[in-house]
Parts: structure tokens; C-alpha cells; sequence
């Protein structure tokens, strides 16, 4: 039974994961606050350790699969792709469609990049940012603004279009991001690896 569940547990983080980024998406349709903005930075987050620990659970308890590779990544572009663009658009009283069409480049950047790594075969490093990375980057920088400004500056919205932009560049990028940590099991012992 125990190892039926830890057989499980890897999936059952990156449903997490969704569900979050979701909840997120949600809380920014029904409060569009400066508290609900940093409620759901910090779920986000949350989210980013549920996605560091299923995929180092998934090799630990050598439970990899095509199928979790798939969740992982749909949940990485909900979580990471499209939920640090809902909220920031949320805290915007009239959203111009140049900024609408600025920000769309985010999520679009993200889902190539997460399509890409889907047919990567599995190796030490990634090719181009890491969505979740990228979308941790995102919501600190507007967790930072919500306690610094209750509304958006013309400097800040300028400076945000222009991280999303760099990020974009960067995910679809082609240079090598080594993966921080590699988890091994050796018999009962958890060994990990930082690789330089």
C-alpha cells in the first residue's frame, strides 16, 4: 500500500501544482486587490516547490513516465505560463492591446519552451530557461511592487513589459541551463548532487 502511494505521490504534486495555478487564475477574476495579488504570488510560490520535488521523486522512486512528463509540463504553463500574466493584467483598470499583445509573447515563449523540453531526451542540462524560473521571476517582481506601490506605475508597467520580453527571449533560447540538483537512490540513502 505505502509503495502504491509513493508511486503516486510524484503525479499527485503536479496535480498540485495546477490546481494552484488555477486557484490563482481564479482568485485574480473574483479579487482584484492588492492582497489578493500577493495571495496569489505567494500560491505560486508554493507551486514552484511542488515543482521542484516531483520530478526528483519521480527519479528517486523511478516512477518517470510520458505521462508525467505531459502533466508536469501542462501544469507548468498554467502555473508558470499563463497565471504571472493574469496577475498582472488584474490589477489594471484599462489594459491597452499593446500590452495585451506584449504579454501574450510570455505565455506563447513558455509553451515552446515546455513543448521543446517534452522531446528532449532526458540529460544534465536544459535548453533555455526554465519555465518555472521564468515564472518565479515574474510574480517576485510583482509581489516586490505590491508592497513598495498600491497601483501601477507607468515605470513599473514599462518595466515588466520589458522583463517579459527578456524572459521570452530567454526560454526560447538555445543556450544550456545545468540542472541545480540530481537526485540519486543508492539502496535506503538519498544522495544529492550539486552540479557546477
Amino acid at each position: 500500500m505505502k509503495s502504491v502511494m509513493l508511486k503516486y505521490l510524484p503525479n499527485t504534486l503536479t496535480v498540485c501544482n495546477m490546481v494552484i495555478g488555477i486557484l490563482a487564475v481564479c482568485l485574480m477574476i473574483h479579487n482584484r486587490t492588492l492582497s489578493g495579488i500577493k495571495l496569489a504570488c505567494y500560491l505560486i510560490y508554493v507551486a514552484v516547490i511542488f515543482d521542484m520535488l516531483d520530478g526528483h521523486l519521480a527519479r528517486y522512486f523511478n516512477t518517470s513516465s510520458q505521462l508525467g512528463k505531459q502533466l508536469d509540463s501542462f501544469a507548468d504553463f498554467v502555473t508558470f505560463g499563463i497565471a504571472p500574466v493574469v496577475v498582472f493584467i488584474s490589477n489594471m483598470k484599462y489594459v491597452p492591446w499593446y500590452i495585451m499583445i506584449i504579454v501574450l509573447i510570455y505565455p506563447l515563449a513558455g509553451v515552446f519552451r515546455l513543448a521543446r523540453y517534452n522531446l528532449q531526451e532526458s540529460s544534465e542540462y536544459y535548453i533555455g530557461l526554465p519555465i518555472t524560473a521564468s515564472g518565479f521571476i515574474m510574480v517576485s517582481v510583482l509581489l516586490i511592487n505590491s508592497y513598495i506601490h498600491s497601483e501601477y506605475t507607468w515605470d513599473f508597467v514599462i518595466f515588466y513589459m520589458l522583463l517579459a520580453i527578456v524572459l521570452s527571449v530567454m526560454m526560447v533560447s538555445n543556450f544550456r541551463v545545468n540542472r541545480i540538483l540530481k537526485v540519486n537512490s543508492e539502496k535506503d540513502n538519498i544522495n544529492i548532487t550539486i552540479i557546477k
